[in-house]
């Protein structure tokens, strides 16, 4: 692996680098299908116990941060036994989770990572919520790496650039390139592949504002190929790579695909005559278009999603908040009641 251009940068020279590779592959964070945390295990009858969830994340890239320690320390309380420290560790994602914390007590958590600890953040252990918890570790660095045939010197497009233990992978474009525009200063493995080469795995260090690129060289290698079994399954590629029919199998809720509810036409219509997906619980309804709410996408009513032709609809998913599972629920205010509304995914092309 070659270095170039290794010097520090400045946050001008950086937005000047952006602006030169704009045309780069953008890495996303990671290729392998994330798992969910899970749900808490139900108590006791006899206790009252309450959990949270939440990301820790470097504070400038916003990068998940996995394996950092999560801290919860209870308040003291007049009339309340002092009860000890509760500790636990993020998943590859930076996710984390507890279960089973006294409820209605006041709680200040916070996370360590590499030695760094990020600000405490107070918790009231009411109800589930999701708290996001940053730890600065530095100016982040700009890197490209440029992937080439030892061979030939030729630009290998589609291999696969992945950095450990942050969750960051890319692909590189048609010059053999991929850019990482923040990433958290420190010690990492870089591992690169594609098929009919050699796997390269390197240590690199990043230093805070570090601008270089680098370049990878990979060998060619002859390798055997199991024969390749195609099975017509007439699922959408779409709806079976966020989970759709997964959750079709395992979880309690409404499910139909266009091909199911194409003859409702417009999607006022769908939620006007489909009684699944009317308010059971009457009060909130929360819509996702493509795992975000439809506000970030700049729709305020469900009347606003009819600009929508429904024919982009690839599927419908929807669920009181009580049963919606986890990785959906996540994108809800932690402030409203679970017993109060209904969660409804929408999937579109």
């Amino acid at each position: 692996m070659t270095p170039m251009n290794t010097a520090p940068a400045s946050p001008r020279r950086m937005a000047a680098a952006a602006a030169i590779v704009a045309g780069l592959a953008m890495p996303g964070a990671g290729h392998a299908q994330r798992a969910t945390l899970g749900s808490c295990p139900t108590g006791d009858a006899g206790t009252v116990q309450v959990g949270f969830e939440g990301v820790v994340i470097d504070d400038e890239s916003e990068v998940g941060l996995p394996a950092a320690v999560v801290r919860l320390r209870y308040e003291e309380a007049d009339g309340l036994p002092d009860l000890e420290d509760v500790t636990t560790t993020t998943d590859d994602q930076g996710r984390y989770r507890f279960c089973g914390l006294e409820a209605f007590r006041r709680a200040r958590v916070s996370a360590t990572y590499l030695l760094r600890r990020g600000d405490e953040e107070r918790v009231d252990l009411e109800r589930p919520e999701s708290v996001e918890l940053k730890i600065d570790l530095g100016d982040p660095a700009f890197i490209v790496f440029t992937v080439a045939d030892q061979g030939t010197g030729q630009p290998v497009e589609g291999a696969t650039v992945d950095l450990s233990p942050i969750p960051v992978g890319g692909i590189t474009n048609e010059h053999g390139r991929v850019a990482f525009r923040a990433i958290p200063p420190g010690d990492y493995e870089l591992t690169v592949r594609h098929i009919g080469y050699a796997e390269r795995v390197e240590p690199i260090s990043l230093d805070e504002e570090q601008l270089a690129e680098m370049r990878i060289e990979l060998q060619t290698q002859a390798i055997a190929l199991e024969p390749i079994e195609v099975q017509v399954t007439g699922r959408d590629p779409y709806l079976l790579t966020n989970g759709f029919y997964e959750r079709k199998l395992s979880m309690e809720g409404y499910f139909g695909t266009y091909e199911e509810i194409r003859t409702y036409t417009d999607i006022r219509t769908l939620f006007r005559f489909r009684r699944e997906l009317s308010i059971r619980y009457s009060r909130n309804r929360f819509v996702l278009l493509n795992g975000r709410p439809m506000s970030r996408l700049g729709f305020d009513t469900v009347g606003e999603l009819s600009e929508l032709p429904f024919s982009r609809v690839r599927g419908v998913e929807a669920y009181s908040c009580s049963d919606a599972p986890d990785e959906l629920m996540i994108q809800i205010r932690a402030d409203v009641p679970i017993g109060d509304c209904n969660l409804i995914a929408i999937w579109t092309r």
